[in-house]
């Protein structure tokens, strides 16, 4: 057990998972070492491998290099659409396949194995290795359907529905349902302007997906379609775009509006109306770090992954981890420190933003004792009953620099979640 990239964390079954990465890494004597998915048992149990994906090429380095995305997925609907006698839940995983092919892996909760289906195979480059970035889940508004869905760049949304007569028990569509060749690429700076399918959500019962610096609504049936609902038009420079999709109650009244994190030199918290495409800006990233910290940033990363919603006092309050670079020219404020990754300099603390159910915003921060956790990529209510008030943190990220067993987890009360160094 070790990694440079604690990605995502996810319960399934009464159990904590995480997807663990090898990014970066630079080994010791145990040599390369291949993506793992983590699982806490109990509260009072110790995290050990559910899983080493250990496959390797004919170079010898393993195939599976990180998770890219873990979650589980519910359903109550055959492929076909008849009822099934109970509902299967489903976890499910995908990673950074250094052979560029795209699987979808789907754990047998009976045996513990997890059997792949693939769904495409691109060419990989040294700038670009296509993947599954993101799981979605909804059903559908006709047919009445429920269905997984997957992120996959090059190529698009994938859908899928449940067969237990297939391996993986998923029986996906050969092609996608939104062509990636379809959405424009602009406002986007790195890894050659590819498009990343980031995150799903549902809002208002219809679901929604952020890709690059759009997002797109599906028109549900058995044809469905995808249209264009938003596009920032206040992009900046950015590699990824829009983050952690999340509805929210409107705060005009009637119905949810979306939350999405804007990556990037213009990081805001954008709230999209997806009935008129109308937007507002929730927070203004840059200007708020910049105040609350004393110093300038020049590119934020939030909501890496989701934004996770808490209860406290009766209220659903959201919980957004953060990453920030420090220009080199900006003095460092006192009690903050900084990495450098060659490229840039990061505030290596692990911080994370509360958006309360009124809209206020606090920035909090992980007491890490002086551990440089970077970034915060993944937040988790306990799914473990009795322990309903615990807070699962997971992050680091490498940011194209050397690492090596730098992935971490940490464990808080809500309480002191909402209430751990505030600045």
């Amino acid at each position: 057990m070790g990694g440079t990239e604690m990605r995502v964390l996810t319960d399934h079954g009464g159990k904590l998972y995480a997807g663990n990465g090898y990014w970066m890494d630079g080994p010791g004597p145990e040599g390369f070492q291949g993506a793992q998915i983590l699982v806490l048992d109990a509260p009072n149990a110790r995290w050990r491998v559910d899983h080493t994906f250990d496959e390797r090429m004919a170079s010898g380095r393993p195939r599976h290099l990180a998770v890219s995305a873990l979650r589980e997925v519910r359903f109550t609907t055959g492929w076909q659409g008849a009822r099934l006698p109970k509902p299967v839940s489903l976890l499910l995983a995908t990673f950074w396949d250094l052979t560029g092919a795209a699987r979808v892996f789907s754990r047998d909760d009976a045996t513990g194995l997890w059997s792949p289906v693939t769904l495409a195979k691109d060419p990989t480059s040294p700038r670009f290795l296509p993947q599954i970035r993101s799981l979605g889940a909804h059903r559908d508004g006709v047919t009445g359907i429920d269905l997984v869905f997957a992120g996959q760049d090059p190529r698009g949304i994938f859908s899928g529905s449940y067969d237990a007569s297939l391996p993986g028990r998923v029986r996906w569509r050969s092609t996608p349902e939104l062509s990636l060749a379809d959405v424009p690429t602009s406002g986007l700076s790195g890894a050659n302007a590819k498009l990343r399918v980031t995150s799903f959500a549902e809002c208002n019962g219809r679901l929604y997906v952020a890709i690059g610096q759009h997002v797109y609504e599906r028109l549900d049936g058995p044809e469905p379609n995808w249209r264009l609902v938003y596009t920032n038009p206040h992009p900046g420079r950015s590699e990824t775009g829009l983050r952690g999709l999340t509805p929210i109650p409107s705060p005009s009244g009637g119905g949810e509006v979306l939350l999405a994190a804007v990556e990037g030199t213009a990081a805001r918290i954008v709230r999209v109306d997806p009935r008129d495409g109308s937007e507002a800006t929730d927070l203004d990233l840059m200007d708020f770090l910049g105040r609350t910290w004393g110093m300038r940033v020049s590119y934020v990363i939030a909501a890496y992954n989701d934004m996770t919603r808490l209860e406290t006092s009766g209220e659903h309050d959201l919980l957004i981890g953060l990453e920030a670079f420090v220009p080199r020219d900006t003095p460092i404020a006192s009690g903050h420190n900084v990495v450098d990754v060659g490229y840039g300099r990061l505030e290596s603390g692990g911080w994370y933003l509360v958006r309360h159910a009124d809209g206020r915003y606090e920035l909090h921060q992980i007491p890490a004792d002086g551990q440089a956790l970077v970034a915060i990529r993944s937040i988790r209510a306990s799914p473990f009953a009795g322990d309903r008030d615990a807070v699962y943190f997971a992050g680091y990220d490498a940011n194209k620099a050397p690492a090596h067993n730098t992935s971490w987890i940490f464990r808080s009360t809500k309480a002191t979640a909402f209430g751990a160094l505030p600045r």
